[in-house]
């Protein structure tokens, strides 16, 4: 029996990507090797940074080492625009570009929480951002081929369901007759075993009210959002070919927090994009603290060939650039302290991830707004939602206790 190892690199779609094409293997006869030598190796890419470019590339060159008569099979974002990138690296036996892979999952190896692509494709073409070229135009899944996969994966033991996309608020959008995420999560709802439906990434023009009145009503809807800002000064938001303001984004964040109480917002915030100024910068991280997220993503920005931004004049000095990435990250500290500090001795459900990658003797888990907690080892939990109360903070987590 053949062996195939997997790589995934970038977001979450791309790891449903992985699932599904490692079904497809399996179902042809291979076996999914837990060990680092295989026959054949599968390296899923990213291109949505030049980090992510470089990490594509060593993935490819770790597979060599491990095995240099292997088979490897490299395919994903990079592939689709850049293939002749990967020139140079000897012992890819065959470039893949890939589709929607409408075959779908029917379980999520190697994790409790499971991620299901109801989206692809994204037509916002944001300045910096090769996202819409390399994955194309935005096309939905039928709506009753998400409730099949949801009831799949629900029978495979899966208690929660992570909804993802490249675009995910724009589900439905191209289907006839149109439907909407609304609908999706009406439809999960009624899923008898399905405990959590999570959101991921989702755009703040595509978080409508509809879409807030889902979180009021349903129990099973997790009090949490990624809503990307990238920057908080107009000009920049301009330049970059993102359709909100600052005050918009403001009023919307300050109007889901009235909605969804304990509601947690994390986001995505970029650096340096050209023309940014200092005073620019200044106006991102005012709004970062206007908006207290729990969580920030900084990203320095990323120069990517055939984007209008790398046709930009004005691009930033790049020690600038690294000084206002520490001086973000010192507020998202701040931030994040000030979230979670509000929680303390809270009683919440915890979803039990499995054991503590710091210490064997704790397990792991999120609550339903996206905070990690951690609680002293007991046998039989993992995959189960337990209460806990939430005594301090550690470093990115708490110290949980039982609740009986």
């Amino acid at each position: 029996m053949p062996t195939i190892k997997f790589f995934t690199l970038g977001c979450k779609a791309n790891q449903y990507d992985t699932q599904s094409i490692r079904e497809r293997f399996l179902e042809k006869g291979f076996s999914d090797s837990g060990k680092s030598k295989a026959d054949y190796f599968l390296v899923n890419t990213c291109t949505v940074t030049s980090g992510a470019d470089q990490k594509s590339r060593n993935a490819i060159r770790k597979c060599n080492r491990l095995n240099p008569v292997a088979k490897i099979i490299v395919t994903g974002c990079l592939v689709e625009k850049d293939h002749q990138s990967l020139a140079g690296i000897g012992g890819i036996s065959l470039l893949v570009k890939k589709s929607f892979f409408p075959e779908g999952i029917t379980r999520f190896s190697g994790h409790t929480r499971a991620f299901l692509k109801i989206q692809d494709g994204c037509g916002n073409f944001c300045t910096y951002c090769k996202v819409a070229l390399v994955r194309g135009r935005e096309r939905s899944k039928d709506i009753k081929q998400v409730i099949y996969e949801a009831r799949k994966l629900i029978a495979c033991g899966h208690k929660e369901i992570v909804l993802t996309g490249i675009c995910l608020g724009a589900y439905g959008k191209d289907l006839k007759p149109k439907r909407d995420l609304s609908e999706v999560i009406d439809e999960l709802e009624k899923i008898e075993g399905l405990l959590r439906i999570r959101l991921s990434s989702i755009e703040a023009g595509d978080i409508s009210s509809r879409l807030m009145k889902r979180f009021r009503k349903n129990a099973k809807l997790c009090r949490h959002l990624h809503v990307p800002i990238q920057s908080g000064d107009n000009h920049v938001l301009k330049l970059m070919n993102r359709k909100y303001t600052a005050k918009k984004y403001l009023n919307l964040v300050k109007r889901l927090k009235s909605v969804i109480p304990g509601l947690s917002i994390t986001t995505d915030c970029m650096i340096g994009f050209p023309g940014e100024e200092e005073v620019n910068f200044k106006n991102t991280l005012n709004l970062i603290k206007k908006i207290m997220p729990l969580k920030v993503h900084i990203f320095p920005y990323s120069n990517r060939p055939g984007t209008k931004a790398s046709r930009f004049a004005s691009q930033t000095d790049p020690s600038a650039i690294r000084s206002r990435c520490r001086t973000m990250e010192d507020a998202a500290e701040i931030s994040r302290l000030s979230f979670m500090r509000k929680s303390i001795g809270k009683k919440v459900s915890v979803l039990i991830e499995g054991r503590s990658k710091d210490n064997p003797d704790f397990l792991e888990g999120l609550t339903d707004n996206y905070l990690q907690v951690k609680l002293p080892f007991k046998p039989g939990l993992k995959n189960k939602i337990i209460f806990a109360r939430l005594r301090s903070i550690g470093n990115d987590s708490y110290a949980g206790e039982y609740i009986d």
